[in-house]
């Protein structure tokens, strides 16, 4: 049987002027490791010089490898083609021709070339001295993002890890998990403190505290980013300074962990920085617990809350690019999961915009599998989202916040950059990379596909504009009665006896407790003694028939009878009686014997009608508008799943201010009225003008207790989607720029 002949590719009649062109080496210095995702062979290549990651297929790779300084293009292409025979049914001659000279030209690109070693030095020494100008997108980034690299921390990590080899044992390991497993069950055993030590968190005394501790524990998470990589035979060639969101970190660069070949080293270098805070979280959470109020005890929940929470959703969100998304990527075995599903995106987006004509294909490109792309699509849109909306609660949480300081101004600026930067830009060089020109708008040019595109969609659109919708204002509070009967005392005393429970019917001068004040009755006891004297007193002037003293006596016995009847009158006060009909609404009354109550602040209970209940709920200024009087409102008692009570808007709205503002309304009660804590007050002040409307509910069965949580849903009436649509864009500009 005769020998098959090398496989070699049908050359074209007209050879393309590079066949016979010898191309430069591949760079000697360029670092190659091998890795696995998926049963697929891929090569991590590493430059050097510039510090960068590239990753490319076993075939790429083995056309790479094949660039040596010797061989021509053809003799590449055709030695490459009798390794990978497949690639004969996938090219035409043509499009394998393109296809090794594009990669060529990428590895030109990349500086991968040989040729290319000590003039790419040159080029990233001199931008290092001289950085180029940034945009606008670069400086809102610097702004929100600050990033400064400070020095190459390599050898310093190296001789730091070697002692200290025992931390990533199996041992030291599980028991750090038990460590954390015992912090966090300690910490829950103290649930009953987190009020006050929650409420604590965000005054002004404890803001620079935080920062110091974000400061140290931040530090602490990147140097065991630092260390686990060095363990693991990485190299760290950066450390720097870093703001996210105004807030300080430092920084430790660990991209050379992505040329590890084993994928669990990979996820422990991007896992070491949560798990080295939750060991802090843990040992904070054991003296916390143990050492008394003051300031350490404040920085030890600094530690607590930022090692913590703040981590766990911050660094191991999977949908910023932070610790989580690297681990989560080497888990699934997808690199560069966050490129390559918005990429696809943007490629389908264009795709739709000007058909299957389009050159630019990501799968040709980038191969990502088929049966991936539900997970490609999803984290791509879901990235979006919740940057976006990271976004959008920056720019909403810093007015309210800044207004206080009376930089409300700084806000918006903040707004406005971030609104440029990073939706308008990116859009503007979108619409730049499609190259549109005066031949798109002939007939079967791309601006035909773009109108029909959004031109159906805007059509449609603007017809449901016209449709009537029913708009709802929908609130999370509690019952707070509107216009409660308070039995509050009118005389200083202790609660000597209590008569009624929460739940009592009372009828006006039912007696509800009797307070003791033995000043009073001392006072009492005077004051009889000198109206009896007085009154002796006179009898004798009388029996005299002196009238000048008759006279005198007389005013004083007058003035000492004033003084008893007064004393009498405020015995009688401690007798605290309701004055109207109704139910006692305030709970665990009996526990309140012995206490002391002052007029006119201290309040004994509230008593108020249950059927029908009127109850206040609060608006922000945008819902107001929108409320009438004998709107519809249905309640949904949060103790009743599925329980839906009607009612009616009793009163029209009124704004509420810091002093008549009730407690349960706030956010930080388990309301939704956004309040801060004012450390000089004491007292949680509203953050955004608020109002309160008056419902009437029926309550059969009482099911409606005073303090239950609830949602309620106001309906206002229909109003055409379009006012909507108007409202919420009106809404969207500050009123300081609204014509």
């Amino acid at each position: 049987m005769a020998a098959l002949a090398p496989a070699v590719i049908e050359q074209p009649k007209a050879a393309p002027p590079q066949e016979n062109v010898v191309l430069p080496a591949l760079r000697g210095d360029l670092v190659i490791n091998r890795q696995s995702f998926e049963g697929r062979a891929y090569y991590v290549v590493k430059d050097p010089i510039s510090l960068q990651y590239f990753r490319l297929t076993a075939e790429d790779y083995d056309l790479a490898v094949l660039f040596n300084g010797q061989r021509t293009f053809g003799e590449i292409r055709d030695t490459w083609v009798r390794r990978h025979p497949h690639l004969r049914l996938d090219y035409t001659t043509e499009e394998m021709n393109e296809r090794v000279l594009k990669f060529a030209n990428d590895l030109a690109l990349l500086q991968f070339l040989n040729v290319q070693g000590q003039r790419m030095k040159a080029r990233m020494d001199a931008k290092r001295r001289n950085p180029q100008k940034k945009g606008l997108y670069h400086l809102t980034n610097q702004i929100f993002f600050f990033r400064k690299s400070l020095f190459d921390p390599d050898k310093l990590f190296g001789r730091m890890a070697k002692p200290l080899w025992w931390i990533w044992t199996k041992p030291v390991f599980w028991i750090s998990w038990a460590i954390i497993a015992a912090g966090a069950a300690v910490f829950i055993s103290q649930a009953e403190g987190l009020d006050e030590a929650l409420a604590n968190l965000f005054n002004w005394h404890n803001l620079a505290l935080m920062w110091v501790t974000t400061i140290v524990l931040k530090s602490v998470h990147e140097l065991g980013h630092g260390l686990t990589c060095k363990h693991f035979g990485g190299e760290v060639h950066e450390v720097g300074f870093m703001t996210i969101v105004f807030t300080p970190y430092f920084f430790v660069n660990v991209s050379d962990s992505w040329t590890m070949a084993d994928r669990r080293h990979r996820m422990l270098v991007s896992f070491a920085g949560i798990y080295v805070e939750l060991v802090f979280a843990a040992f904070a959470a054991f003296l916390w617990v143990l050492v008394g109020p003051g300031w350490f005890k404040d920085f030890l929940f600094n530690i607590i809350i930022i090692a913590s929470v703040s981590t766990l959703i911050f660094n191991a969100n999977p949908l910023m690019r932070f610790d989580g998304y690297y681990i989560m990527i080497d888990l699934i075995e997808t690199p560069n999961l966050q490129q390559k599903s918005r990429a696809l995106i943007q490629n389908k987006i264009t795709r739709l915009l000007f058909g299957s004509t389009n050159k630019q294909d990501i799968l040709s490109r980038m191969p990502l599998p088929k049966r991936r792309l539900p997970l490609f699509y999803t984290y791509a849109v879901l990235s979006w989202l919740y940057g976006y909306y990271v976004i959008y609660s920056l720019i909403v949480w810093m007015r309210p916040h800044l207004e206080p300081l009376g930089l409300e101004g700084l806000s918006d600026w903040f707004a406005f950059l971030a609104l440029t930067g990073w939706v308008v830009i990116p859009l503007m060089n979108f619409v730049k990379q499609l190259k549109l020109n005066t031949e798109d708008l002939q007939p079967g040019g791309r601006w035909r596909r773009i109108g029909w595109v959004f031109g159906i969609p805007l059509a449609a659109f603007i017809g449901f504009c016209f449709v009537p919708v029913e708009n709802e204002v929908t609130r999370h509070s509690a019952v707070e009665l509107a216009e409660p009967e308070i039995a509050r005392p009118e005389t200083p005393g202790f609660v000597r006896e209590i008569f009624v429970k929460e739940g009592d019917t009372v009828k006006p001068g039912t007696l509800l407790a009797r307070l003791e004040n033995r000043e009073l009755g001392e006072r009492l006891a005077i004051a009889t003694q000198d109206f009896k004297r007085y009154d002796l007193a006179l009898s004798a002037a009388v029996g005299g028939g002196k009238s000048e003293e008759i006279r005198q006596i007389t005013a004083m016995r007058d003035g000492a009878k004033v003084v008893l009847d007064k004393v009498k009158r405020d015995l009688g006060q401690l007798e605290l009686r309701a004055k109207s009909a109704g139910v006692v609404l305030s709970r665990d009354l009996s526990q309140r014997l012995g206490e002391l109550l002052r007029p006119p602040n201290d309040v004994f209970c509230e008593i108020g009608s249950r059927d029908p209940m009127r109850i206040k709920i609060p608006l922000s200024e945008k819902e107001v508008r929108h409320v009438r009087v004998g709107n519809t409102v249905t309640l949904m008692p949060d103790a009743y799943p599925g329980v839906k009570i009607e009612g009616r808007v009793a009163d029209e709205p009124m704004e509420l201010d810091d002093h008549n503002f009730p407690i349960a309304f706030s956010a930080e009660r388990g309301g939704d009225v956004p309040t801060y804590h004012d450390p000089e007050t004491g007292r949680e002040k509203l953050l955004e003008h608020t109002y309160m409307v008056t419902v009437e509910i029926p309550n059969p069965g009482d099911r409606l207790r005073y303090g239950m949580t609830i949602r309620a849903r106001i309906a206002t009436g229909k109003q055409p989607y379009g006012t909507h649509v108007l409202q919420w864009f009106t809404d969207l500009i500050s009123l300081d720029y609204r014509f």
